[in-house]
């Protein structure tokens, strides 16, 4: 009894999301709501309503074959209702589903069709509309003569220019050309645009082997990556690199993981 009810349910669910993919979900609420469609209605009242639509047709025939066996004590209100329930389930559920994207750096092979590094890092960045997050280890200086980095620059200055939040939580320590990362941004930002909140991590001193490792994007607290690649030409362009974007809840928990470690002073303004 419990397999057949479990059965109905799903193809009952199905039917909704039919109906909603062929814009017909409205058309069928009021029809039940005004007594047009009942649990009693036969084939010529549903290819009535389905004019002519095959995907339509099918999924009333299935609601009123399910409305007639399991739900017949459910009147036309109450099963405007029910329907009405299961649409904002399933729109709710989708919304709050996670879409995953595997990206990356490196050498293309035939048959493989994983979007690059360096593009999805600017689309993020580029889509940005209230508050855009940047943890890197590593912030590539003049050495990236393609100017890759100077553009990825000038994406997260667009992005303050049109009243972004900008947060970078950066390593403090000195890299291998002798420059840090602080230093290495402020001599890439424009001039004429606010620099965005610099954070970094106090490495204790006692430790000098520990290093700010991360390397992640989150913007609005929705689109996020969480990625191998450093703010470098090699890692965003020729290195072999790999991470992963999410869009969805995810992002929202990177994000106030960092907004707790900023407020817990893990994280502390990174000024010299």
């Amino acid at each position: 009894m419990s397999a057949n009810r479990d059965k109905a349910a799903r193809k009952l669910a199905q039917c909704v999301r039919q109906l909603i993919n062929a814009s017909a979900f409205a058309e069928v609420i009021a029809a039940v709501e005004s007594g047009v469609l009942t649990a009693k209605s036969g084939s010529a009242t549903i290819a009535k309503l389905s004019a002519g639509r095959g995907e339509v047709q099918n999924a009333l025939t299935w609601l009123i074959a399910i409305w007639a066996s399991e739900l017949a004590v459910l009147s036309n209100s109450a099963f405007a209702l029910h329907l009405a329930a299961l649409k904002e389930a399933v729109l709710l559920t989708e919304s709050e589903a996670t879409q995953t994207e595997v990206v990356w750096t490196g050498p293309k092979v035939e048959g493989s069709y994983l979007r690059a590094t360096r593009q999805v890092v600017q689309d993020i960045i580029s889509a940005a509309k209230s508050e855009l997050l940047v943890v890197g280890y590593w912030l590539a200086g003049k050495e990236d003569y393609e100017g890759i980095i100077n553009d990825i620059i000038k994406l997260m200055a667009d992005a303050v220019s049109r009243g972004v939040e900008v947060t970078m939580v950066l390593d403090q320590g000195e890299k291998s050309y002798g420059k840090n990362n602080r230093d290495t941004l402020i001599a890439l930002w424009p001039q004429d645009i606010a620099l965005p909140k610099l954070l970094t991590w106090r490495i204790p001193p006692d430790d000098k082997h520990l290093k700010l490792h991360a390397k992640v994007l989150v913007a609005d607290h929705h689109d996020s990556l969480v990625t191998s690649a450093n703010l470098t030409m090699y890692a965003l362009d020729r290195n072999m690199e790999m991470g992963v974007r999410a869009q969805g809840q995810p992002s929202e928990r990177i994000a106030q993981h960092f907004e707790l470690l900023r407020h817990k002073e893990v994280l502390v303004p990174y000024d010299t």
